[in-house]
Parts: C-alpha cells; structure tokens; sequence
C-alpha cells in the first residue's frame, strides 16, 4: 500500500510539475504577444500622428529622456514647433506612411523603420530610411526622436531651405489678341522711415501722407514698426494712381496684373488678390504672397493661369547642401484666348450707361460668345493690390449691387419667349403661319373659372396672324395658342430650350419652366406662353435657346474658349424655326412693329422685345424689366439678348440700338 502510494503520489507530483512548466510558457507567450502589441500600438500611433501633420499627439509617445544630442536640445513642445516649422516650409500635405516595420532588439528596445510619402510645394516626394528605436521607459514603449526623424538625412544644425521661382501668370486675350487681363505694372508709393523725421515732424508728415492716399496714420505707423523696417528700407503704402510729392515718400514701378477693360468685363474676367489661410487650405503648393484668382474667369481658370513654381527643396547643414529632396522646373501659366471681343464688350457696357442690365451677344451659328456685359459694375484694377476698406464698402453697400453678374442671374423672360411658344405651336401643328385669330378688346379670360384675371396686351388689333401678333407682342394670341395645345404638349415643346447645359466656366442657376416643373393650372400655362408666370432664365440662357430661331431649329451651346467648339442639339422643326424668323423681321420693318426703330439701322434685323413685369397683384403698379432680342438676318453674325432692370422694352430699344449699329 505505501508502495502504491508512493507511486500515485509520485505521478500526481510528475503531473503537476508538467501542468506548471506548460502554464509558464503560456504566459510568457501571453506577455510577448502583449509587449508586441504595445510596441505595435506605439509604432501606429506615432506614424499616424506624423501622416496627419497632428505633432502634439505624435509628442505623446515620445521618450521625453532622449531628446539631447550633441548638436541638438529639444523639449517636447519646441519638437512639435520644429516639425511644424520643417513640414509648413515644405509645404507638405497627403503624407502616407509605407512599408512600417518593427523588430525587438532587446527586452527593452526595438528599431522602427518605414518610409513615406507626401506631396509638397514643389510636387510629390518620396523619403526612404527613417528608423529610430522604441524603448521601454517606466514601463511604457516611447519612441526615441531625433533630428532625423524630419527627413532622415538631417542633423541638429541642418536646415530645410526652399528656393522657389514664381511662374508667370498667363493672360487672358480677346479674340482679336488684346489684353483682358495682362501682367502690367503699377506705380507704388512708399516710405523710407530716414526721411520722414522725428517727433511732430514725423506726425505731420504722416497726417500729410495719410490725407494723400487714404490710409489712416496708424496704419502707416504700423508699416513702420516691422521688425526689418531700417532708415533707408522702401516700405510699401500702397499702388497709386498719383505721385504727388510728399516728404519720405518714394515711388516705384511694381508688376502688377491690370485689367484694361476695367468696369466693362469685371463680372466677367474678375481678379486676383494675394492667397488667403483658406486659400492655402485648398491649395498647399501655394505660399504667403502668392496670387490666386478671386472672382470671375480668373478664378475659374487659375489652374491653368497660375502654372507650377519652379525651385528646390534642400536639407542644408553647416552651408553645404546634403540632399535634395525635390526639384523641379517653372512651368508658366497658359495664355487663354476667349471668344469675347474687347471692343464690342466696352460699346455694350456703354449703352447700359449705369443702369442696372446685362447684354449677351454671341455668334449663333458657332456659340462663341462676344459680349458678356454685366452693369452697374465694379473696378477690378481697385482689388488687385488690395482694396480700401471704404472703397470696398462702397461697392458691397451699394444699392446697385455691382459684383452681381447679371447676365447668370435669373429672369422672366417676357414676350421674347413668344418666338419660342410660336415655333412650338409650329413644331406640333397648333397653327400655322397663316392661323389668324381675331381678339376684341384689350383684356381676355378662358372662361369665368379665372375669376378677375385676365391677359391684357397693349395692341387693339382685331385679326393677326402669327408675324403680326408677334410684331405687336400680343398675349392673349399666344395665351389662346398655348391654351390650344395643352400642358402635355407644351411642356414637352419647351423642356429642351430649358435643359441646356453649356460647357462653360462659368455657374449659373438652372432654367425653369414653373416652381414645379409642371403646366396644371391655365392660368399659369397662359402666362408662361408669353414669358411671364414662373418662367425663369438667366440672359446667357434666352440667347442660347434664341439659336434655334436662327440656325434652322438647331440650338448651339455657346462657347468662351477661342480654340473650343460647343455642341448643338434640334428643338424645332427646320421649316418652323424659318418661319419665325421671318416673323422676327416683320417686328421691325412693320411701322406699328415693337422694334420698329431698329429700321433705322438699315440692314435686315430680325427682333422681339418683350417686358416682364414684377406684380404682386394684376392691375396694380410695378416694376418692370425691359429685353430685346435682335439678330442680323441677312448674315447671322450676331445675336443679342439685352435686359435693363426698371425700364420698358422700348426703352431698351432706345439704349441699345447704337451698339447694334456697330455691329456693322
């Protein structure tokens, strides 16, 4: 029995013996996955850190014990001012770490290494090598920094310098070659701090100069005060028209991009200005200082203008250069022709005269835009140095609302979208060019169910056809025609004139029909038959859809790029859009025709007019805008949309009929 025992007790020993070695190994299995792990999170945490440009976080799983060497001494808060400095100056963004890798050396080291990828200011780049250890500090893994964790071939004493050369912006021409937008220069006043004076002379000179160029004193005192300002440095006021002579003030020839067309094409062409913290946001490549384009196609095309900087990215140590990280070559900004042509552009914005208005004039065979005039306007020449805070309020207070593009802002059309209902009706055989109808009076309802509204019209003509109702813009002809054919067959006669989609660089709302997109009540299909309801286009779009009267029921998109061509699409019937553009022609060779005095011109004009009013209620006053669409008709070079804000479509004629006689 002892022996027994003896044995089973000796198993039992051999047993437990085997259970604790096979337990040990488990957990020191346990314990070097979770060191692993620990070290792994680390690793991430840091590269993570590094690739989000966040320098704080990254400083979280630094070893705050190794950041002395021989030729540095860092804490944590000046390590994360130095990567921020380093990375700003190269002007890194969309950094991407690769190929992470970590290895134990010891039961209390392991090496780092991976690479990265990130773009900079003067393009991609690509850094291989970094590598660095993870120790155990006080139980927790932190990573050992060093001046080669920047870029790996730095030291204590190296510097990253960046060598840029700016591009030259390119222009935009006319399509004739003359500037729209130009590198010019500017004459730009200055001080020089030796030759103003001291004490009250100083003030006095300074009242004087401030008085001058509308700059408060303070403000030139601040100028003054720079940390690199010396007695004999030019200080820059401002660009100046003047140069009159004041003590310590100097003068010089700055570049400077100008705008020759000044208020004619602002809306258009825009400007630059010098690149904002948001600007930087969007566009890394670019430093303080740099130009961008602010507005209009200066901005829609700054890509394109800007071209790329040229330079070098270095790591510098001790003036010798250790490494190149990135080079590259300017690449000039791209010279863009438009279609617009300057002189017709500046005699356009002088007929509107500071009303309120827009002129779109195009050639309606090929698209290519002419004029894009949009007034009252603003002087973009004012912004390109930077604008006065009272002159800029000037412009954003102002009741005329100078920087709104209105040749991209929407309208009822008025009676020009008569031409439109009529080559509808043409197109699905609700009349045609003979359909006479006779109206009595000046005022006409469907039936009793509209209540008090009625379509008026201006003409008492007892019977017309569809040249005459047109040359007399008579509503209730083509209300009764729309009403004839139906909402079904209107809307579907109208929807292509109101989908077009031009390729141009430039935003504007999209056409409407109605708010719904729908013709249900009568009422609303009626006045949409002559331009009213809740029709709405911008002027650039009227124009665009007018195309079709003119190239036999195509319409042409129209173009802004000289070197580019536009699509076109058929909305009518051949033999329709013919027939009103004859009908067009009787607007202005008939003596009681709308745009009669445009045969004062002596040429073959086709035209519609048309004034949209602004009621609240009908038979009440209103406001009311003034259009006229005119085309030549014997060679189809031109095609105009023109719109005054406040005025009657005769009116219109009257203002615009000298800019059409140089058409010709």
């Amino acid at each position: 029995m002892k022996g027994k025992t003896m044995v089973i007790g000796g198993a039992a020993a051999v047993v437990v013996v085997a259970a604790g070695v096979g337990g040990y190994f488990l957990y020191q299995d346990h314990l070097r996955k979770a060191e692993a792990a620990a070290v792994q999170s680390v690793a991430q945490t840091y590269t993570r850190a590094f690739a989000k440009r966040q320098y704080s976080k990254m400083a979280q799983v630094v070893d705050p014990t190794r950041l002395r060497g021989a030729d540095y001494r860092y804490t944590l808060k000046s390590l994360v001012e130095r990567n921020q400095g380093v990375f700003d100056r190269v002007g890194a963004s969309d950094i991407k770490v690769r190929q992470l890798k970590v290895r134990k050396v010891s039961d209390t080291q392991y090496q780092m290494t991976f690479n990265a990828a990130m773009t900079t200011t003067l393009g991609p780049l690509t850094v291989t090598g970094y590598k660095t250890t993870i120790r155990k500090v006080q139980s927790h893994w932190r990573v050992v920094w060093q001046p080669a964790m920047l870029f790996p071939q730095m030291s204590g004493t190296a510097t990253v310098q960046l060598s840029r050369t700016t591009p030259t912006r390119g222009e935009l021409l006319d399509r004739n070659g003359s500037p729209l937008a130009a590198n010019g220069t500017a004459l730009q006043a200055g001080m020089v701090r030796g030759q103003l004076g001291t004490g009250q002379t100083l003030t006095d000179n300074l009242t004087k100069i401030s008085a001058a160029f509308d700059v408060e004193v303070s403000d030139l005192q601040a100028l003054l005060a720079q940390s690199w300002v010396t007695d004999e440095n030019f200080v820059p006021i401002k660009v100046v028209t003047a140069n009159p002579a004041l003590t310590g003030v100097v003068y010089q020839q700055v570049a400077q991009r100008t705008y020759p067309l000044g208020e004619a094409a602002a809306q258009l062409i825009g400007y630059v200005g010098e690149v904002s913290a948001d600007d930087l946001k969007v566009h890394p490549s670019l430093q303080a200082g740099d130009r961008i384009g602010k507005a209009g196609l200066e901005r829609a095309y700054n890509t394109k203008l800007a071209g790329k900087a040229g330079g070098s990215l270095t790591i510098v140590d001790q003036n010798k250069t250790v490494k190149t990280l990135v080079e590259r070559q300017k690449v000039d900004g791209k010279t863009i022709r438009l279609t617009i042509d300057a002189t017709k552009q500046t005699q356009a914005f002088k007929q509107l005269a500071g009303k309120k208005g827009a002129v779109v004039t195009l050639a309606p065979k090929t698209g290519q835009l002419l004029t894009l005039v949009s007034s009252p306007s603003y002087d973009p020449n004012k912004f390109v140095a930077g604008i006065s805070q009272a002159d800029y309020d000037q412009y954003a207070k102002s009741a005329d609302t100078p920087f709104t593009s209105r040749f991209l802002q929407r309208y009822a059309p008025g009676s020009t979208f008569k031409m439109i209902t009529a080559g509808i009706a043409l197109d699905n055989g609700t009349i045609t060019p003979t359909t006479t109808r006779t109206i009595a009076g000046l005022k006409w309802q469907q039936d009793t169910s509209w209540g008090d509204y009625y379509v008026t019209r201006v003409h008492a003509a007892g019977s017309e056809d569809m040249a005459q109702a047109l040359a007399h813009s008579d509503n209730i002809w083509f209300a009764q025609t729309a009403l004839k054919m139906g909402s079904a067959a209107y809307v579907k006669g109208a929807t292509p004139f109101l989908t077009q989609k031009a390729a141009l660089p430039l935003s504007q709302p999209t056409a409407q029909l109605s708010n719904s997109g729908k013709l249900t009540d009568s009422v609303l299909l009626a006045d949409t038959a002559y331009g009213q309801g809740q029709l709405l286009l911008t002027p650039l779009q009227q124009a665009t859809a007018y195309t079709a009267i003119v190239n036999g029921g195509q319409m042409q998109l129209p173009t802004l790029e000289l070197d580019q061509t536009a699509k076109a699409s058929r909305v009518l019937k051949a033999t329709s859009a013919e027939a009103v553009k004859a009908a067009l022609q009787t607007v202005v060779t008939a003596s009681d025709g709308t745009a009669h005095a445009l045969a004062s011109l002596n040429h073959r004009i086709a035209a519609k007019t048309g004034t949209a009013e602004l009621k609240a209620k009908q038979d009440t006053d209103g406001a009311t805008n003034g259009f006229l669409m005119a085309e030549d008709a014997e060679a189809d070079s031109y095609l105009m949309l023109a719109l005054v804000e406040g005025a009657g479509s005769g009116d219109v004629v009257t203002m615009m009929t000298p800019y059409l006689r140089t058409l010709y």
